[in-house]
């Protein structure tokens, strides 16, 4: 009905050769069982509490407070900061259910406070390698000065709270005046469920100051925790803890299992907290049918004066469409009512609107508050889909709505010119999302739009042509008509029409001026310029061609010197590289930078003050959520002769030789065009140099060509070929489509194995460390391995499949162009060698259709290399969202499945989704320095409580440092795990891969297998270039198969 469901379950060019630059611009729910308090939000420092009360009660501020155990994963714990006075607040506090421990050398002794202040704890501990089980703890009490409450001495747990530990011992804490003193890390309710293996918690000691500091290691036991941690038998790679868990708050009972290891830390997330007090339990749905259709552009005028005419100025949400939202039954009469509407140039349009209840009019508002009690597994997508209707509502009148984003208009002399006649708007992005409990995800967007100029202004700033009576456009027919056509103007008549302005969408340029364009006028003929002339207004410019506008099959023709482009015009349009690097410029800000604008925005539109969110009784916080996160250990990297370890998200090879370089000496080319000779010899010097330090055998000499143009290709080729050359490095020149030619020629003619380098590279940016990043390419491409990561118990899985795939789709304006589908698997031990598949689809179809065939080739592939077939394919998706995720399970893993059984095979398969088109950012406190410009967390960092759902494996991660602008997270969505891998075994493996794309010696922003994907989904892309008619997908297909033997060869020549 109207409006595309979001929420319903049915229904991306080749990296630079040198390092990719990451551009970028949880914790896990809680789910209740039975319970109806809410979870509060845990805003507690690196983890909860230095100070946890086992057993017995404890008051604070008089009141009572219920058992508790302790809780936490083992490694450090920061206490929490005491404020003046004496009252030591609650950090990371939880009012929730059941909680029982299972805890292996627990260890926690009392802290000691001093007035004021800093509270740190420092110590060492090694947990024990054997379990055995006790019941009763001993609690000794705490001494307190005057002005607190005395805690009770000796204390004995009673069978109502159970916990399993060993040795566990804690001691009471003392206190000096100033009075209460309140547990961190606090858990309110029945008991408690929770699992460690060698905890360590030493007190803390506050110094005066208010700030508390957890220092300290852990060094785990080296078996696995009990419990319900365990995983199920049949389990491939045992997951052993080598790196100290972070201590973070409980998981509510029933909740999926998290992550554990990691150094513990916090962050500030776009989240709001929502609060839905006061939301009534159920919302009415009705349709709503506006005639005439078009323009739609003041459909939201006319709802609002049938509103306030004929619903009595009812509060109702309307989407702009077909739908409205209601907290009272509206009245609904069985006809409809004709509204008039006013346009800003002061001409009436009549709408008819009628508005009826739907099948199902009501919508379960109360869900978003039980869905986490009463185990709902499935969204409640219905109460979310009006909540956003509702959301929208302050936003539509101030701004532009473009997709989920609203558009702030650009304050007189502050417009961000991108150039070409683009201006940046920046706009505030807004959704619902559940994690713990509703939140809503704000952020910050960026979009072009035509700047509102006069097209005269246009044609004379942007297209640098001065207009006088007797300028032609002719020669710049293509640029012009390029930027103007399908934009709205607004044609201006001359003052002696006595008529209003009209907005028209532009279909192209006329073929000739408007002193000679000719169009009929009550069956006579007359041109443009004298139709206006005998309405005494003489053009301006009559030899300037006209604007077709309107219906295409009806010839309007307006002067240009009358029109002007209208303002705040979304455009679904690729924007050109220029715009891009400057659109990145403008938007690349720090996290203090980002936050600062989303707030900003938050402010101008004021949520809260809006009638429709007050009618519907939510309210927004005004500020971040703070989560938990854990900061993952990075892996060793392991060359030929030496291993290096990987600092702040890259690593340096120093000399260090390529891990498997093939040793056979390989014949090499280089071709170049107009260029002078000696820069292509000093070229051929420096990669034989340079090739010698990393150990990549090359002849001592390479042959070196010119070549004209792209005709003179095909003989340099064929006598390659002939020749058997095992490598070509082609200087390409710095524009124009030449890479694209080439690799058509190299790939799918001769199967000639090329290396690609811009003219302007050879030319002026020749160094060592470019021909490095070149050789990273070369090497792989010549089947060798540029690194490994040391071998790591962790993450070991045995005889694994790494899969990656990817679709990536034609813009909008292009839909007659297939979806170019690429797949990655690896064939190696380390998951560093790749080979690929690529296939042509449907334009836009999302899942994979011919999966099948793509992974039996991976299978022979992979087989041909290891001798063996895998015992586990890891699957790593890219490019699809939420409501895709079942398709993807329907489709593609039953193609993969289906590949197995004609194999006789039965791998354990886990696949994983990767999102990167999400607007969560996270926002660390402090600023930018020397060494994080941007102040974005470090590489590592997960977050896989309160901001995922508490029913579904999910984490957030970013596993990079960005180069430029706020670190976007990948998240990560398990939605098939048939091997039962661990969370933990997941998380660290993914992490692991990130390093192990062979481009760059830098973690990248998701794992190697999804990122090779998509290079194989772009070269596929390349393939397509120069074709204008395009058959079925499977026609254009075979006319682009790759040489077999070369693939075959050099399965790795698409990185």
């Amino acid at each position: 009905m109207g409006k595309k469901n979001k929420y319903k379950e049915s229904a991306k060019p080749e990296a630079a050769p040198h390092q990719p630059q990451q551009k970028d611009a949880g914790t896990s729910g809680a789910q209740t069982a039975g319970v109806t308090s809410t979870p509060t939000p845990s805003t507690s420092s690196a983890a909860s509490g230095s100070q946890q009360q086992q057993g017995g009660w404890q008051k604070q501020d008089g009141n009572q407070q219920r058992p508790q155990s302790g809780q936490g994963w083992g490694g450090q714990q920061r206490g929490s900061q005491q404020q003046p006075g004496g009252h030591q607040q609650a950090q990371g506090q939880y009012r929730g259910p059941t909680q029982q421990s299972q805890s292996q050398g627990q260890f926690q002794r009392g802290s000691q406070q001093q007035p004021g202040g800093h509270q740190q704890a420092q110590g060492q501990y090694r947990g024990p390698t054997q379990q055995s089980q006790s019941q009763g703890q001993f609690q000794r009490g705490s001494q307190q000065q005057p002005g607190g409450h005395q805690q009770a001495q000796g204390q004995y747990r009673g069978p109502t709270q159970q916990s399993q530990s060993q040795g566990q011992f804690q001691r009471g804490s003392q206190q000096q005046p100033g009075g209460h003193q309140q547990a961190q890390g606090q858990y309110r309710g029945p008991t408690q469920q929770s699992q460690s293996q060698g905890q360590f918690q030493r007190g803390s000691q506050q110094q005066p100051g208010g700030h508390q500091q957890a220092q300290g290691q852990y060094r785990g036991p080296s078996q696995q925790q009990g419990g319900n941690q365990s995983r199920p038998q049949g389990q491939q790679g045992q997951f052993q803890r080598a790196q100290g868990s972070a201590s973070l708050p409980p998981l509510p009972a029933g909740t999926m299992k998290r992550g554990t290891l990691g150094k513990p830390g916090q962050v500030s997330v776009n989240y709001l907290d929502v609060n839905l007090d006061k939301m009534p339990a159920v919302a009415y749905h009705y349709d709503v049918k506006i005639t005439p259709e078009r323009p739609k552009k003041f459909y939201r005028h006319a709802f609002e004066q049938y509103r306030i005419e004929h619903l009595g100025g009812a509060i109702a949400a309307y989407d702009g469409r077909a739908s409205c939202y209601s907290v009272v039954k509206l009245e609904c009469s069985s006809q409809g009512h004709e509204v008039k509407v006013t346009d800003r140039h002061g001409r009436t349009l009549k709408y008819t609107l009628e508005i009826k209840e739907t099948e199902d009019s009501e919508v379960d508002l109360n869900s978003l508050r039980s869905y986490m009690k009463d185990k709902i597994y499935d969204k409640p997508m219905r109460a979310l889909q009006c909540l956003e209707v509702v959301l929208a509502a302050p936003c539509h009148n101030s701004a532009i709505r473009a997709g989920r984003s609203f558009f702030k208009r650009s304050d007189p002399g502050n417009a961000c010119n991108l150039g070409d006649g683009y201006e940046a708007l920046v706009g505030l992005y807004q959704t619902f999302v559940l994690g713990d409990r509703p939140f809503v995800n704000v952020d910050i967007s960026h979009k072009s739009f035509p700047m509102a100029m006069s097209i005269i202004d246009y044609i004379e700033r942007y297209q640098r042509q001065r207009i006088d009576k007797s300028t032609n456009l002719d020669y710049k027919r293509y640029d012009i008509e390029s930027f103007l056509k399908g934009i709205n103007i607004i044609y201006e008549p001359p003052a002696c029409f006595g008529s209003a302005p009209r907005v028209f969408k532009v279909n192209g340029l006329s073929k000739v001026s408007a002193s000679s364009q000719i169009f009929d006028l009550d069956g006579k003929k007359t041109t443009v310029a004298e139709y206006y002339k005998s309405r005494e207004y003489n053009l301006k410019f009559p030899n300037l061609l006209c604007l077709h506008v309107g219906p295409p099959l009806k010839y309007i023709y307006l002067p240009i010197e009358l029109c002007r482009i209208e303002d705040g015009q979304p455009l679904n349009r690729k924007d050109s590289a220029n715009q891009v690097a400057a659109m990145i410029r403008y938007a690349a800000t720090s996290t203090n930078e980002r936050k600062a604008k989303i707030i900003h925005l938050l402010e101008y539109f004021k949520h809260n003050l809006d009638p429709t969110i007050s009618r519907f009784g939510i309210r927004l916080d005004n500020d971040f959520i703070v989560v938990h996160t854990r900061t993952l250990n990075a892996p060793q990297v392991e060359y030929k002769n030496n291993s290096t370890s990987v600092r702040n998200g890259s690593w340096r090879m120093d000399r260090m030789q390529f891990l498997d370089p093939k040793p056979k000496p390989h014949k090499w080319a280089i071709l170049y065009g107009k260029m002078q000779y000696n820069q292509v010899a000093d070229f051929q010097e420096m990669v034989i140099r340079q090739s010698r330090i990393v150990n990549v055998c090359l002849d001592a000499k390479a042959e070196i060509r010119m070549y004209k143009d792209e005709r003179d290709l095909d003989a340099h080729f064929q006598d390659f070929k002939r020749n058997q050359y095992d490598l070509v490095f082609v200087i390409i020149p710095n524009f124009g489509a030449f890479y694209d030619t080439v690799k058509q020629k190299a790939e799918l003619q001769y199967g000639i194995l090329t290396q690609c380098i811009k003219q302007i590279t050879v030319e002026r940016k020749l160094n060592t460390q470019c021909i490095g990043n070149v050789l990273l390419k070369v090497n792989s491409k010549l089947n060798g391995i540029n690194h490994k990561l040391k071998d790591d118990p962790r993450t070991v899985i045995k005889n694994a499949m790494f899969l990656g795939a990817d679709v990536t789709h034609p813009s909008p304006d292009q839909r007659e162009i297939p979806s170019v589908v690429g797949v990655a698997a690896s064939h190696d031990p380390y998951g560093a060698s790749y080979n690929m598949q690529y296939r042509l689809q449907r334009s836009a179809l999302e899942e994979i259709e011919d999966m099948e065939s793509i992974t039996l080739e991976h299978l022979r592939v992979y087989h041909q290399f290891r001798k063996c077939y895998p015992e586990h394919i890891v699957y790593y998706r890219d490019g699809v969202s939420d409501g895709q995720f079942p398709k993807i399970r329907n489709e593609e893993l039953r193609g993969i499945s289906a590949a197995c059984c004609k194999m006789h095979i039965k791998p354990k398969i886990c696949c994983v989704i990767v999102v990167k088109r999400h607007h969560t950012r996270f926002f660390p406190n402090g600023g930018p320095s020397q060494f994080n410009k941007f102040n974005n967390v470090d590489p590592g960092t997960v977050v896989d409580r309160t901001i995922v759902h508490p029913n579904e494996m999910q984490f957030f991660m970013v596993s990079h440092q960005s180069i430029q602008g706020t670190a976007k997270p990948t998240r990560y969505n398990v939605i098939e795990n048939t091997g039962n891998l661990d969370i933990d075994l997941l998380q660290q493996l993914t992490y692991n891969l990130c390093h192990m794309f062979p481009r760059c010696n830098r973690a990248v922003s998701y794992p190697a297998p999804a990122y090779l994907a998509h290079l194989a989904a772009a070269r596929g892309r390349v393939y397509l270039t120069g074709a204008t008619k395009f058959r079925s997908p499977q026609e254009e297909y075979a006319k682009r198969l790759i040489v077999p033997e070369f693939m075959k060869r050099n399965p790795m020549y698409f990185v």
